[in-house]
């Protein structure tokens, strides 16, 4: 409003512009980080990140498909990638020497914590690329990373949509894991639900303050936030 004013009481076309360029540089700015062309291994750091299957199986066109919301297997927080970031931008879809295949072998050992052949493809494809990792590594460290964070116990199943903060998770997560601290992770949010946890590790794969990609103020806006229950087919049915 005050950039209006401004604009409407001055004289003269260059004074409007001078006065509106100085208003508009001095606005607040938060753009989301861009994407930046990438070589394979040359990141910062690591971002894990943990997707809230329920919430994906509420939102999700394709949630009648595939284990993860159709199987018998419950899921709460699933792996779904581990993203090389740098502080104040991202690489994706990197260049390789060769082509790096996903083998079914492969696939098939994921499936269990990344219920989902199109999943585990696209985050090598898109991610994966940029590490300098061959799949085989990629997902190595991919596993170790999401077993070393312990999910607070009232996110394991619960049975009725679970009423929270973005603090409050991160709060949990922190409480569970002793070693994380407030700027190591960030809650994300796809309206009203809960999407992600992301927690940040440095390249030799510690905990480490995460940059602009978690900005806690950018991936979820909501005061407050839901996590659709746990839910699952019994088998038969």
């Amino acid at each position: 409003m005050l950039r209006l004013v401004l604009v409407k009481r001055c004289k003269g076309v260059r004074l409007c512009f001078g006065i509106a360029l100085l208003a508009i540089l001095a606005a607040p700015f938060t753009a989301a980080p861009a994407r930046a062309a990438g070589e394979p291994g040359d990141f910062d750091y690591y971002t894990l990140v943990l997707n809230w299957s329920p919430s994906f199986c509420a939102t999700s066109r394709r949630n009648d498909n595939g284990p993860q919301c159709a199987g018998e297997k419950p899921y709460s927080f699933i792996l779904h990638g581990l993203w090389p970031q740098f502080y104040r931008s991202y690489p994706e879809f990197c260049r390789t020497r060769k082509r790096e295949w996903v083998s079914n072998e492969l696939i098939a050992e994921m499936m269990d914590i990344m219920p989902g052949k199109g999943l585990i493809i696209h985050q090598y494809r898109k991610h994966g690329s940029c590490s300098g990792l061959s799949p085989e590594q990629y997902f190595g460290i991919s596993r170790t990373l999401y077993e070393s964070i312990k999910i607070p116990e009232r996110y394991k199943r619960p049975d009725a949509p679970v009423n929270t903060t973005p603090d409050e998770v991160e709060k949990a997560f922190m409480d569970a894991n002793p070693q994380l601290s407030a700027d190591m992770l960030a809650v994300s949010c796809k309206g009203d639900f809960v999407q992600e946890v992301r927690v940040c590790f440095s390249r030799d794969r510690k905990p480490t303050k995460c940059g602009s990609n978690e900005d806690q103020g950018r991936i979820c806006r909501r005061d407050k936030i839901v996590m659709p229950p746990v839910q699952w087919r019994p088998s038969g049915i």
